[in-house]
C-alpha cells in the first residue's frame, strides 16, 4: 500500500498533544532505521492508568466487532 506523506501529516495533526513525544520518538526510530543508525527504544514499564485500561478494553472490543476506521475514510 502506497501512503502519501500528506496522509502522514493528516495523522500527525490528529495526535493528541499529550502523545507528541511518543509520536516523535516513533518517527525518529523509523528515520534512524532507514539511515542504518543504532535503534534504541526505551520501554515504558510504568503501570497503565484506569483510563488507559478502558481505552485498551474498548479497542479490543472494536477489533473483535470489526469496528475499525478504513484508511480511505480517514482521508475523506
Amino acid at each position: 500500500m502506497s501512503i502519501r506523506k500528506e496522509d502522514l501529516y493528516l495523522l500527525v495533526d490528529l495526535v493528541n498533544d499529550n502523545n507528541n513525544k511518543l509520536v516523535y520518538d516513533l518517527i525518529k526510530v523509523v528515520i534512524e532505521k532507514d539511515h542504518d543508525k543504532e535503534i534504541v527504544v526505551e520501554a515504558d514499564n510504568s503501570p497503565i492508568t484506569e483510563r488507559e485500561k478502558k481505552i485498551l478494553k474498548q479497542a479490543e472490543i472494536d477489533i473483535e466487532n470489526d469496528d475499525l476506521v478504513d484508511w480511505d475514510d480517514l482521508r475523506a
